[in-house]
């Protein structure tokens, strides 16, 4: 006995050639299937190409990313007499140059404020006590992690002698000495700014930074700063009034 086949081919039955015909729902079935197994095709296809898509894509972020890590400003101390704090929350770096010669004969200070963009940050320096006088308007560039340059137009009065700001040959470098918390630096402008232990204490301890002296700016609360003052000998590290310490611009 032969098997017929559900098909519109004619087959033999009984010496004559039959056409059966199938159901109608067999038919729509039948497309239904395709159909689902095209689009699961078209499905896995598109997919396959967002996934590609989407991994070259974090492929070429990763070395910007380990790049922009890299070159990230550090707030701390460093060498030749630079401080440097920078608030994450608003990309502004602010510094603190004091310097001289050997002898005591030249000196070189001056503040310096910008805002972070990308590698470089255009920057102001000034004097801290008269911030309008001698401005000079630079660029803080960074280099690799801890690293970073100063590059000015013309120098402050007495910086030629201590430090190159402004000689494209010899430019002013600076290598992180140690990394504090710093969210600012202030420089004094009291004769002797106590240190507190907390804003609460009623007595002000022995200790005392004077007027000149840079300060780290660890956090805040109104009136006061907790600062970090790192000197030649060991850091100290406590309150003192904000009215002690020149205004930032």
């Amino acid at each position: 006995m032969r098997t017929l086949r559900v098909d519109e081919s004619p087959v033999q039955f009984q010496g004559q050639d039959v056409i059966i015909r199938p159901e109608p729902w067999l038919n729509v079935a039948r497309a239904a299937t395709r159909r689902l197994a095209a689009l699961a095709r078209i499905r896995y296809s598109f997919l396959m190409r967002f996934e590609i898509a989407a991994l070259g894509l974090l492929l070429l972020l990763i070395p910007f990313a380990a790049r922009a890590a890299d070159v990230e400003i550090v707030s701390g101390s460093y060498d030749g007499g630079m401080l440097i704090g920078f608030d994450r929350t608003t990309g502004v770096v602010t510094g603190y140059f004091s310097e001289q010669t050997g002898e005591g004969q030249f000196s070189c200070i001056f503040y310096l404020t910008g805002k972070l963009r990308g590698s470089e940050a255009p920057i102001s320096t000034y004097f801290s006590e008269a911030p309008t006088e001698d401005l000079i308007k630079g660029q803080l560039v960074l280099g690799a992690r801890g690293e970073f340059q100063v590059r000015l137009p013309s120098e402050h009065g007495g910086c030629w002698n201590v430090e190159h700001f402004a000689d494209e040959s010899q430019p002013a470098d600076f290598t992180l000495d140690a990394a504090y918390p710093w969210i600012t630096v202030a420089v004094v402008k009291r004769d002797k700014a106590y240190f507190f232990d907390t804003p609460a204490s009623a007595v002000h301890r022995k200790g005392y930074v004077v007027k000149g002296d840079g300060v780290g700016v660890r956090a805040t609360q109104p009136g006061w700063l907790q600062v970090d003052f790192v000197g030649n000998g060991k850091p100290v590290s406590g309150w003192i009034r904000q009215s002690d310490v020149y205004p930032t611009r």
